[in-house]
């Protein structure tokens, strides 16, 4: 009895070692990846560059001779894009009319053809709908990795003490 007791404390001890480690692991080692940011049938040479309210992301490419263009938006971008941010583009330094929404791994609807650009103004953005408190319980970067690991250290733990005071 005595070392099914020694052993669900180190089972306890266990399981609360993988949560708090697995908390850290999974907010240090995270990376968030970037917007990938392309489209089609656009003249041969022209400069598109992409900006995140007025300030320039930097990478911006040339489109090649089959017309097609990619920039790649990170979180490291000149602009700091965050989730939600509107991202505008602009073709050999004109406003073209379309906007996208920057998400982490995010990549244009069309994924054949990418962003369409046309030359012209955006049509400004809407304004954010009031949400109220929505939103914040995804804004701390809490994973479903670590919700799952808390709820197997739980049951772990549950485990453990039924197996503590079980009587033989």
């Amino acid at each position: 009895m005595i070392s099914t007791r020694k052993l669900a404390g180190i089972g306890a001890a266990f399981a609360a070692a993988v949560v708090l480690f697995s908390a850290f692991a999974a907010s240090a080692s995270a990376q968030t990846p970037p917007y990938t940011a392309y489209g089609v049938g656009q003249t041969a040479g022209a400069k598109i560059a992409a900006n995140i309210a007025g300030k320039a992301c930097g990478g911006d490419a040339t489109v090649d001779a089959q017309g097609n263009w990619k920039i790649t938006i990170g979180t490291d971008a000149a602009c700091a894009p965050k989730e939600g941010d509107t991202v505008s583009f602009s073709i050999n330094g004109a406003a073209a009319a379309q906007t996208v929404k920057w998400t982490a791994g995010g990549a244009p609807a069309d994924a054949a053809k990418g962003i369409a650009l046309t030359a012209g103004a955006a049509a400004p953005a809407p304004a954010p709908a009031k949400t109220g408190d929505a939103g914040l319980l995804g804004s701390t970067g809490t994973s479903m990795a670590l919700v799952l690991m808390m709820g197997i250290a739980a049951a772990a733990l549950v485990a453990g003490a039924r197996t503590a005071t079980r009587e033989r």
